[in-house]
């Protein structure tokens, strides 16, 4: 093996993926292997090696002695950029105040005109009532869907919420 699984004093197993992440290309250079480019970056941390490692796919698996996690990790990410590349083509619905809405996922998005030359979003989970806005404005209409898509993303994986 190549990289710091070759290196002395480099753990290979007893890993934590802390977060994993897409970078939309294979930008990065796995940093355990260091040979394998990567799309999809797991942060690895370990309480005996002072620093995180980005590491690939493969590499996770070992690092965690977990040879189905890290493709779960990776296959929710694919979904994610699949349905973040539908979002916009998606039939977005007309509310009496006539702002664009969806109902998906528990959820109610809905982006709306700040004023003349900004956008807003709203996301209002239908089960709870619970709600969170868009604190940054946004150039387009499109952008603003973007963002709320982000966000979505973002509240179902930390908050627990739509379905």
């Amino acid at each position: 093996m190549a990289g710091k699984w070759s290196s002395p004093g480099v753990p290979h197993k007893g890993w934590t993926c802390t977060s994993v992440e897409d970078l939309g290309a294979p930008d990065e250079t796995c940093e355990m292997c260091e040979t394998q480019d990567i799309r999809y970056v797991h942060h690895m941390e370990h309480p005996d090696y002072p620093e995180s490692l980005a590491v690939g796919c493969v590499c996770a698996e070992h690092m965690e002695n977990d040879y189905e996690g890290p493709r779960r990790r990776e296959k929710a990410l694919r979904n994610a950029a699949q349905r973040k590349r539908r979002w916009l083509s998606r039939k977005w619905k007309v509310s009496v105040k006539e702002n664009a809405y969806l109902n998906t996922d528990g959820l109610n998005i809905t982006v709306f005109q700040r004023n003349p030359k900004l956008w807003g979003a709203r996301i209002e989970d239908r089960a709870t009532g619970r709600s969170v806005s868009s604190r940054r404005p946004h150039q387009t209409e499109d952008a603003a869907k973007l963002a709320a898509f982000d966000a979505m993303i973002f509240l179902k994986k930390e908050r627990g919420w739509g379905t």
